[in-house]
């Protein structure tokens, strides 16, 4: 048998998961509704099965009150909004726990509230409640308060809320109020106008029980830029540590309000703004804070919620009271935003902070005010700042499927290349536009990010209709990457997402641990089974101290061919493209090629590898992404060796020589001559790529793998 049974009036929003939440503890609990029926807005999430018995207002309000003595509910609370004043009346008929009738009347109607809060030293905008506009405008030119905030008295949320700049929109909103019924069914026989405040926003989450008031939540509010219509919505809510001098004041000025309404037991909710005169009162609300989402998201990010200090001050008061001096402690980062794009549906719940997404509305049916809810929650305050980027619509990600499309974008990807992590070449518009033009089989399938009309992220994929794959442009590069600025996670993510949300049969091979396109998914990175080692020297500390990490071997075959090949006037270094503008450098790497791996050429052996070289290599010459290093014997050209730019290295990518040059170690020299150039450039890296074949382990002391994203 129950200990004890509860009453919830109008147990709706947060207020539905109160019966559940009693039931852990044994307490049975009654529906009373302050309707004749439940609310259609509330009839899919009610659940009368929570309750032992259904109570629903008529004009005997008496037989009410007999019906929960004889039930002996020993606690009456709201459920919602719409509950608050008549659980101050069962509670008062009944003789039960609760805040009293005096001062319910200011615990709804807004300018009364404001008012009593007034009236008790607390700070406050100015107000003026009136059923006539001209009074009302009148009253905000007197005082010079354009642009000001007019609202029904007794709505929640933002409903009627407007930011009024002129005449001709003060009497929109004033019209657009009087004389209707609100959502609460309160008919508006006056229209409220007040100061309008300028400053952060936030709400105080409070649980109180015989006038000890304990601290629930803290919670900041993110709003768009105001507006006529959107100064009442709400953009996102971050729930706030407890602790430090933001959460002090906080807190102290939510108490001061609590005792000015008399508030004595039960949930309330503060809104208040800080601006440049300190903390001014919004509103309070004596029930739960907003719907089931909040409370959830506040148990996972700190094991605790309004909801839950809620049922224990009644089932426990003892230890309620014990502990009113405690604050909770957030173990996560959390933001709740408000979802206004249905568009952002599949990738918003592909984000590593993504843990609960709900849409009000169906794909194909008309969106209302609030498309959906996301709750956000991460240990990382950087994935949730990304990801709330994302949620906010404030990047776009388009999908570029046609060549002249990528060649638009093509001035404004290098210039981002000039800022991003990936490698010059690799992730270069020419590199990709090459490997477009020789492969006719491919398609372009180019994700591109935008902030407003500036380009954010780009990430260089194709359809290969052979393979039915989408995957980077060619087996070629080495290390493939998405493109974003430094440290600029946002459009790395939506890249991420949309390409995994939108391609089935998505390939990301040839992709480094350390990539943007790995790191943007804030988890750990797994790679297919086929791994490849590459090989890199460590050279941040200038050119001996890499030599010295050398074997002794290694040392003195180096110097011996360097030597060899001074003896015989044989020059190796940078080749300057500009200087040898008669010489068709990508036709002779190719020759040089042949020459010296015969049929085992790749380029031999595939005439779309040497297509490609032929069409990327001279641009990617010009644009500086690429360097060549000659080795010249007999002022002839005998040997080039291709590196790629990236931003802290220099990669070694392929090389070629006349075999009849090969007893003075054209390889290892041109090697040297390009490790030696990233040296000089302050380079951390020269990097051999691909393949641990025994010549390059003899120049590097460090290896990384590559292998395909899962």
């Amino acid at each position: 048998m129950a200990p004890f049974s509860i009453a919830i009036v109008d147990p709706y929003d947060a207020g539905s998961m109160l019966a559940p939440a009693f039931a852990e503890h044994g307490v049975a609990s009654v529906m009373v509704a302050s309707t004749s029926s439940v609310p259609q807005e509330h009839r899919a999430s009610f659940d009368p099965a929570a309750y032992c018995r259904l109570l629903f207002a008529n004009d005997d309000l008496a037989a009410i009150i007999e019906a929960l003595r004889d039930i002996e509910v020993r606690h009456v609370i709201p459920g919602s909004e719409r509950g608050v004043n008549l659980a101050d009346r069962l509670a008062g008929a009944l003789g039960l726990p609760g805040n009293g009738t005096d001062l319910s009347p200011a615990r709804r109607n807004k300018f009364l509230m404001i008012q009593r809060a007034s009236d008790c030293g607390i700070r406050v905008p100015r107000q003026f409640r009136s059923d006539d506009v001209s009074a009302m405008r009148e009253w905000i030119e007197a005082d010079g308060l354009w642009p000001a905030i007019v609202k029904p008295c007794e709505a929640i949320g933002s409903e009627g809320v407007r930011l009024c700049a002129s005449h001709a929109e003060l009497t929109l909103a004033f019209h657009s109020i009087l004389g209707r019924t609100n959502c609460l069914d309160v008919f508006n026989d006056t229209v409220l106008a007040q100061e309008y405040l300028r400053g952060n926003e936030y709400v105080i989450d409070t649980v109180s029980r015989d006038g000890v008031h304990r601290l629930a939540g803290l919670w900041a509010y993110r709003k768009p830029a105001a507006g006529f219509e959107t100064v009442g919505r709400l953009a996102s809510k971050d729930l706030l540590t407890a602790e430090g001098p933001l959460a002090d004041q906080l807190f102290a000025f939510a108490v001061d309000v609590l005792n000015a309404l008399e508030i004595r037991n039960g949930p309330a909710h503060c809104e208040l703004i800080i601006d440049d005169k300190g903390p001014a009162l919004v509103e309070i609300g004596a029930r739960l804070h907003g719907g089931p989402p909040a409370h959830l998201m506040s148990r996972e990010a700190i094991g605790d919620s309004q909801l839950d200090q809620m049922v224990r001050s009644i089932v426990a008061p003892k230890a309620f009271l014990e502990q009113a001096g405690q604050r909770y402690r957030l173990t996560r980062r959390a933001a709740m935003f408000f979802l206004r794009d249905r568009k952002l549906a599949g990738t918003i719940e592909g984000l590593p902070s993504a843990r609960r997404i709900v849409w009000n509305a169906k794909e194909g049916e008309p969106l209302p005010p609030v498309a959906g809810l996301a709750t956000l929650i991460h240990s990382d305050a950087r994935v949730i700042e990304a990801d709330i980027e994302i949620t906010a619509g404030r990047l776009s990600c388009e999908l570029l499927q046609t060549r002249d499309a990528v060649e638009s974008i093509a001035p404004a990807w290098r210039g981002l290349l000039e800022q991003a992590r990936s490698n010059r070449a690799f992730a270069s518009p020419s590199w990709y536009l090459a490997a477009l033009e020789v492969q006719p089989w491919l398609a372009p399938r180019v994700l591109a990010s935008f902030r407003g009309e500036t380009l954010a992220g780009v990430i260089p994929l194709v359809w290969d209709h052979r393979a039915d794959v989408v995957c980077f442009a060619t087996a070629l590069s080495d290390y493939n990457d998405l493109i974003v600025a430094r440290g600029d996670v946002a459009p790395a993510r939506l890249l991420m997402s949309v390409a995994r949300a939108r391609f089935r049969n998505l390939e990301l091979a040839c992709v480094r641990a350390d990539s943007d396109c790995a790191q943007a998914e804030a988890r750990v990175a797994t790679f297919g089974e086929r791994k490849v080692v590459c090989p890199y020297a460590e050279i941040s500390s200038g050119y001996e101290a890499w030599l010295s990490s050398r074997s002794i071997t290694f040392r003195k075959n180096l110097k011996r061919a360097i030597r060899r090949a001074s003896s015989h006037r044989i020059e190796v270094g940078r080749l300057d493209p500009s200087q040898h503008k008669s010489l068709d450098l990508a036709s002779r790497f190719l020759q040089l090629h042949k020459d010296r791996f015969g049929e085992r050429s790749l380029f031999v052996r595939d005439p779309v590898a040497r297509a490609f070289v032929a069409r990327a290599l001279p641009e990617l010459l010009r644009d500086g992404s690429a360097a060549l290093f000659g080795f010249w014997a007999n002022e002839q050209l005998a040997g080039v060796n291709v590196c790629m730019v990236g931003v802290d290295s220099l990669c070694y990518w392929n090389a070629g020589f006349l075999s009849s040059a090969g007893a003075f170690s054209p390889g290892a020299l041109m090697i040297h001559a390009g490790l030696r150039e990233a040296c000089a450039m302050g380079l951390h890296e020269f990097d051999m790529m691909r393949g641990a074949e025994a010549y390059k382990m003899r120049w590097c002391g460090c290896v990384r793998e590559i292998g395909r994203l899962l």
